[in-house]
């Protein structure tokens, strides 16, 4: 091919067309399952939340407000980035059509962005701060005069399971009033998968009795749906109550990664000094947890 404008232009169309079409091929959206997607407008984000969580109450005499509370969910929006080069000379002799299996790598890993960040989030739970200052999994904190323990170092088992789920169930808020939190989700890794299998699917387990282990019906059979996420680490493991407006975890998007960039021209430097074509895509975003009552943490790890 002859390196002029029109050329370049021309290969620059094919280049946008095939990245688009393999950003909408390969989107995984089964983070979507327990998290939403939340468009933003700025670089920092400040999420307030209401001071008190409660339901609606019989209106006798004057109305209660619930007011905005002062500690705001503070997040901060990343930049991203993926750019991938080609050689002049495969333009030139037209065999840039190898780099075709590159192009869509690159445009599937900026489609699963959302992925990656959501099983960040997770993957670094341990650690993670709600917007009071103290850890967002734990088992001290209080709505009003409510415990919400959020988290355990039990290993993914019946008994766990059902521990947890229990646990969120009986949620109460500032006033004393049920959450209603129905746990929807246990969310897992590959180390877990034939484990949350066995819970979710099998017809009964194995107890141990007095005389040896028998065989007796599966108490969390079909008790919540199993989500596997490929990058989540070791043993840990998540119950989500997804099926409310406001989500267990929210993915923040400033810029969404589906538009390419190019320099492929004769003016740009890395055309003059390196004899290569960049193509690259960038985006903006965040994910963070967002209410503890929405999600339990069992940190086996």
């Amino acid at each position: 091919m002859l390196i002029n404008a029109h050329n370049m232009a021309v290969l620059f169309t094919a280049v946008s067309t095939q990245f688009k079409n393999a950003f909408q091929k390969y989107q995984d959206d089964t983070w979507q399952k327990f998290a939403r997607l939340q468009p933003v407008s700025a670089g920092i984000l400040e999420m307030p939340f209401l001071e008190q969580i409660a339901r609606m109450r019989e209106w006798v005499g004057p109305r209660l407000v619930n007011r905005l509370s002062a500690d705001k969910l503070t997040v901060k929006i990343r930049k991203f980035e993926e750019t991938y080069e080609v050689p002049r000379e495969a333009v030139e002799d037209d065999t840039y059509g190898m780099y075709s299996s590159l192009l869509e790598q690159m445009a599937q890993s900026c489609a699963n962005l959302p992925n990656d960040l959501v099983e960040e989030l997770l993957n670094d739970a341990a650690s993670a701060k709600w917007c009071d200052g103290s850890a967002f999994f734990g088992t001290t904190r209080k709505y009003g005069k409510t415990p919400i323990a959020n988290t355990s170092t039990k290993a993914l088992t019946s008994e766990s399971l059902k521990e947890a789920y229990t646990t969120m169930a009986s949620y109460k808020g500032h006033g004393g009033d049920s959450l209603r939190v129905r746990p929807t989700v246990l969310i897992h890794g590959p180390a877990l998968k034939f484990k949350a299998k066995e819970l979710l699917e099998n017809e009964s387990i194995l107890e141990e009795g007095t005389v040896g282990a028998a065989a007796v019906p599966n108490p969390t059979r079909g008790l919540v749906e199993a989500v596997e996420l490929p990058g989540l680490k070791g043993n840990k493991w998540f119950l989500a109550a997804a099926s409310g407006v406001i989500q267990p975890v929210y993915y923040f998007e400033r810029t969404r990664p589906d538009q390419v960039v190019r320099k492929d021209q004769e003016r740009d430097s890395n055309v003059f000094s390196e004899d290569t074509f960049l193509y690259g895509a960038r985006g903006r975003a965040s994910a963070a947890f967002v209410l503890p009552h929405l999600i339990y943490f069992g940190n086996a790890d």
